[in-house]
C-alpha cells in the first residue's frame, strides 16, 4: 500500500497545458508563441461538470461502464453526455460527437476501430475528431507501476506527439496504376507549437531534458524542418537540456536503457510507434493513460488507442489505463482530490496480484479488479 501511495504522489498529470485563454490573439498564434496554461470549462450549477463520453469499439463500452461505476462510488461531480461512434458510423455521428465536445469542452473516449479494408475515402473517426478540434498535443506518461513485473524498472517518461499532421494527413493518391504517393506534411508553425508544448511541459513537471525524435538524416526537408524548429525553441529554455535522436536508434535505446529518457517530442507517426513501445516497457496497453490537448478542448483516452476487439465482452480487459485516463481528465477539470483518491485506489489495487488481469500475467477479471479498486476508495 505504501508503495502504491508513493507512486501516486510521483505520478505527474499533464493537465497544465491545453486550451487557450480568450486574451491570446490570433496574431500571437502567428508569431508561434508557446501554448498557454489550460483553462478548463467551468463547473455548472451545483459544482458539477458535463463531459462527453464516447465508448468507442471493442473493450471501450465495458470499460466506460466501469469508469462510471467507480465515479459513482467516489462521488465524482461529473455527468456524462454519451455519444455513440463506431468504426463504420456515418460522418454525421462523428460530427455529432465533435459538436458535443465543443459544447462540453472535455471528453473521455474509448478507441474507435479504423478498418483498413474500407475504401480510401473512409477517414479514421479518431483522426477526424483530433483534427477537427485541433487536438495537436498527444501526451502520455509511461511509468513503472507498483506490483507489475517488467524487464525494466524506474521508467518515468513523458511523451509528446504532434497529433495533427505528418503521415496522418490523409493525403494519398495513385498517380499511375500501381504507384501510390502518400504526402507527409510538416509545417514550421505546428512544429514550433509542439516543441513549445514539450518544453513548457518539462518546465511545469520539473523535468531536466527533452529529446526530439526524427529521421532528418533521410527526410532532410520534412524532418529537418521539425528538428530545426525544436532546436530554435530549445534555445528559449536554457535550463532544460536538449538533444536529438534518430527514430530507429530511439527504439533500440528505449528497449535497452529507457531510464535515460525524460521528456520526448516527435512527429505523428514516430509518436505512435514510441507510445506503443513505451507502453510495452511498463506492462502493456492496459496500463497507460493518454490525453489529447488543443487550445480549446481536451480528449482523454488510453495511450495506445487499441480497441481490444479480441477480448471484448470476456471480462478480462485491464481497467487501469481507462481509469487513469479518467483521473487525468479530473485533474484537467481541477477536481484534484477526486483524481488523487481514484488514482491511489487503482495503484493500491495493483499491489495485489489476485487482481491482475491476464495481460499482466494474472488470472483476475475486469470486474474483480474494479471491485478491488472500489474497496480501496475511502468510505463516505
Amino acid at each position: 500500500m505504501a508503495a502504491a501511495l508513493a507512486a501516486a504522489r510521483r505520478l505527474w498529470v499533464p493537465a497544465l497545458l491545453g486550451p487557450r485563454p480568450a486574451w491570446i490573439s490570433h496574431d500571437a498564434e502567428r508569431r508561434h508563441l508557446p501554448p498557454q496554461p489550460s483553462i478548463p470549462p467551468p463547473a455548472k450549477y451545483g459544482g458539477r461538470h458535463t463531459v462527453t463520453l464516447i465508448p468507442g469499439d471493442g473493450i471501450g463500452p465495458e470499460l466506460m461502464l466501469h469508469v462510471k461505476e467507480v465515479f459513482r462510488h467516489a462521488c465524482v461531480p461529473v455527468d456524462f453526455e454519451e455519444v455513440r461512434v463506431s468504426a463504420e458510423a456515418p460522418e454525421d455521428d462523428v460530427h455529432n460527437a465533435i459538436m458535443a465536445i465543443r459544447r462540453n469542452g472535455v471528453a473521455l473516449k474509448g478507441n474507435i476501430e479504423t478498418n483498413h479494408n474500407l475504401p480510401p475515402s473512409h477517414k479514421s473517426r479518431n483522426n477526424l475528431i483530433r483534427t477537427s478540434l485541433d487536438l495537436y498535443a498527444n501526451v502520455i506518461h509511461c511509468q513503472s507501476l507498483p506490483g507489475v513485473e517488467t524487464r525494466h524498472r524506474d521508467i518515468d517518461i513523458l511523451i509528446v506527439r504532434e497529433n495533427t499532421e505528418g503521415e496522418y494527413s490523409s493525403l494519398e493518391h495513385e498517380s499511375v496504376a500501381g504507384v501510390v504517393e502518400s504526402l507527409k506534411i510538416i509545417t514550421a508553425g505546428r512544429s514550433r507549437r509542439i516543441a513549445h508544448y514539450a518544453f513548457r511541459l518539462a518546465r511545469a513537471a520539473a523535468r531536466r531534458s527533452v529529446t526530439a525524435v526524427h529521421k532528418a538524416n533521410i527526410m532532410k526537408l520534412g524532418d529537418g524542418l521539425f528538428l530545426q524548429c525544436c532546436r530554435e525553441v530549445a534555445a528559449e529554455y536554457p535550463e532544460i537540456s536538449f538533444r536529438s535522436m534518430i527514430v530507429d536508434n530511439t527504439t533500440m535505446q528505449l528497449v535497452s536503457r529507457p531510464q535515460q529518457f525524460d521528456v520526448m517530442v516527435m512527429p505523428n507517426l514516430y509518436g505512435n510507434i514510441v507510445n506503443n513501445v513505451c507502453a510495452g516497457l511498463v506492462g502493456g496497453p492496459g496500463l497507460v493513460p493518454g490525453a489529447n490537448y488543443g487550445h480549446d478542448y481536451a480528449v482523454f483516452e488510453t495511450a495506445t488507442r487499441n480497441t481490444g476487439k479480441s477480448i471484448a465482452n470476456r471480462n478480462i480487459a485491464n481497467p487501469t489505463a481507462a481509469l487513469l485516463a479518467a483521473c487525468m481528465m479530473l485533474d484537467h477539470l481541477r477536481l484534484h482530490s477526486h483524481a488523487s483518491t481514484i488514482r491511489q485506489a487503482v495503484l493500491a489495487s495493483l499491489d495485489d496480484p489476485r487482481t491482475h488481469t491476464p495481460d499482466i500475467g494474472g488470472q483476475g477479471t475486469t470486474s474483480g479488479a474494479v471491485q478491488s479498486i472500489i474497496a480501496h476508495l475511502p468510505r463516505a
